[in-house]
């Protein structure tokens, strides 16, 4: 009896093939969370062909094409953050072996760009070469760009596949929601278990002192609201027109749609790029009122879209400089509005939608409200979760859980700023607030024949529970108004610049110390600030924190060799005449970055040129 020859559809022979052992390598570098959407989009490529050898090689040059995009080389997207820790161990031990056989400057930086290369992270540029060895030998600065590189890479293979929207993990993925939460217990345990004191004998954690900042989301919400209500007050007196944007991408930047189907003009930008993309046009949009002599302030915000794709929401001011170009217009804001449709517009101005959906302006009516109510809930909803997160279409976003953790829509918010490392707010135009927050540390001893503008401004920031709140409005008027010119303040921050030894050695940093005055050249007011040394905890003041278990076997520790003088000999630097003893060789011991263990010689010190 003749056997049968059993033909099954293409679509199954297509999936069998993408799912035997034969396909297998190919899909090992994709993370198990991604395969089966990976598969589906190889068979849509796969669906026209039926013929073995074209299909095989469509799908294999597919699924490599996919790989090389979104997973980066040297890193496995689906290890755990104990396994980045463990491979930034080995990426530091690798460069300081490596190192040791640099013979020149120039062989060392190439080494470090090759093995930063082999990671997918790009190599830091500093003036001295010692800047950037110190940064490649030391295992925290790879655990740190290997998170990022990592996490950005896992969130932009999330995107693209369609697990970031509505209907799935909105604003950013449940991965980069619960690697926040861990980061943020992590920071809270270890500001909580760190103890300091300053010069008056005071003892607090850092996590109290930092309760006291605007790292507390209440305070720092609170401040917002009030720089938000003190441009306002201006704007209502100086009679300036309010409006307020929503400035969104084009639709190439959006993964998916409000439907929940995936955009097929998405073309691989990430959260990333779109917001770069936004601060272009609104800088060369910016740069275009100047010049046409309209002056603006006030605040703008970003947050995501569904699909992680971000959206800038404007609440703006403006009004007529002495530079304004076109007196006969006296609308100014429907003047500044065709000036910034005319930069929305720039980009792909030929999309369906793209003049109704890229700029939404709503002209705010005094007499209908307040217009910090325009912008408040975005403030409250985008820091700590007050407001509600409701889209114009109606689509609320609730908590969800992941295991026993609430995955609030606030934390996911947070997630998505930290993971692409986007600033969510920012003041345009205005007096800058560092001068306000150091205001608040002059005391009113310090004050004596101060003029005008300072009595004024200090007395402006001033707060007494129950009594007197502070006023943006007033420090403004102090400060020249909210258009003056950074060159034209009345009060600026006093900085002093020190040399400071850290972790990669010598360092120039800013610090102010008070504040001067225009109206009184060559005076400083000294602001109040405490020197704070930590101090070892004790049985009474300290805080309890648990003692995890490693994550690795490797003892991490500086071991330590008895050793005699011929192998410590053996160990240091390689004998080189002077010429060849360039930077590179001078900066290990200023890293004190040895590969091998740290060595005690007995009785006889190290000779001079060894190196350890």
């Amino acid at each position: 009896m003749q056997s049968k020859q059993i033909l099954l559809p293409d679509v199954q022979r297509h999936e069998a093939f993408l799912r035997s052992a034969q396909f297998a390598p190919e899909l090992a570098r994709i993370p198990f969370k991604w395969r089966n959407r990976v598969i589906t989009a190889a068979l849509a490529k796969m669906a026209w062909s039926s013929w073995y050898k074209v299909y095989e090689s469509v799908a294999t040059s597919f699924v490599r094409e996919f790989a090389e995009q979104y997973v980066p080389a040297g890193v496995d997207l689906s290890q755990s953050d104990a396994d980045i820790v463990a491979t930034a161990e080995r990426a530091a031990a690798g460069v300081t072996k490596m190192l040791w056989m640099a013979v020149s400057d120039t062989h060392a930086l190439q080494i470090m760009e090759d093995e930063c290369a082999s990671y997918g992270i790009e190599l830091p540029e500093f003036d001295e070469a010692a800047d950037t060895i110190a940064r490649l030998v030391d295992a925290r600065w790879w655990r740190r760009q290997l998170r990022k590189r990592v996490g950005r890479a896992f969130e932009a293979g999330n995107i693209r596949l369609g697990y970031v929207n509505y209907h799935g993990e909105p604003y950013a993925s449940t991965e980069a929601v619960l690697a926040r939460l861990a980061q943020n217990r992590r920071n809270a345990a270890a500001l909580a278990a760190t103890l300091v004191q300053n010069e008056n004998g005071q003892q607090f954690s850092i996590a109290e002192l930092a309760e006291k900042t605007t790292a507390n989301k209440a305070i720092r919400r609170g401040e917002l609201m009030l720089r938000i209500n003190g441009f306002e007050q201006i704007a209502r007196e100086c009679g300036d027109q309010g409006i307020f944007i929503t400035w969104t991408c084009p639709s190439r930047f959006h993964a998916m749609q409000h439907s929940g189907k995936a955009n097929d003009k998405f073309d691989g930008s990430t959260p990333r790029e779109a917001n770069a993309y936004l601060g272009k046009m609104t800088a060369l949009c910016r740069s275009a009122l100047a010049r046409r002599g309209i002056g603006l302030y006030g605040f703008r915000i970003a947050e995501p879209h569904h699909d992680g794709c971000p959206h800038w929401h404007l609440l703006l001011f403006v009004r007529p400089t002495a530079r304004y170009k076109t007196p006969h217009l006296q609308d100014v804001a429907s003047r500044a509005i065709r000036i910034m449709k005319r930069y929305a517009w720039r980009v792909d101005r030929g999309e369906p939608g793209a003049f109704q959906r890229r700029l939404d302006v709503k002209r705010i009516d005094w007499s209908k409200g307040s217009a910090a109510g325009y912008i408040a809930k975005y403030v409250a909803k985008n820091i700590d979760g007050v407001a509600e997160h409701k889209t114009k279409e109606g689509y609320v976003v609730t908590a969800d859980t992941e295991g026993d953790v609430e995955l609030t829509p606030s934390a996911r918010v947070e997630a998505w700023a930290s993971r692409w490392g986007i600033r969510q707010f920012q003041q345009w135009g205005g007096a800058p607030v560092t001068v306000w927050r150091e205001l608040r540390r002059i005391e009113e001893n310090m004050l004596n024949e101060a003029p005008a503008a300072m009595l004024l401004a200090w007395d402006a920031v001033q707060k007494i529970d129950g009594e007197k709140r502070a006023c943006w409005a007033k420090y403004l008027r102090a400060q020249g108004g909210a258009l003056v010119p950074r060159k034209e303040l009345v009060i600026t921050l006093a900085k002093d610049e020190k040399t400071v030894i850290g972790r990669y050695g010598e360092t120039q940093r800013i610090t102010p110390y008070g504040v001067r005055c225009s109206d009184l050249i060559g005076v400083v007011f000294k602001s109040v600030r405490h020197t704070w040394t930590p101090v070892q905890a004790t049985g009474g003041r300290g805080v309890a924190v648990g003692v995890a278990v490693p994550r690795t076997r490797v003892n991490n520790c500086t071991q330590t060799v008895q050793v005699t003088p011929e192998t410590l000999q053996a160990l240091a630097v390689p004998d080189l005449p002077d010429w060849a003893k360039t930077e590179i060789i001078n900066a290990w011991a200023a890293v004190d970055a040895c590969p091998y263990p740290r060595l005690i010689v007995p009785d006889t010190p190290p000779q001079e040129g060894n190196g350890t």
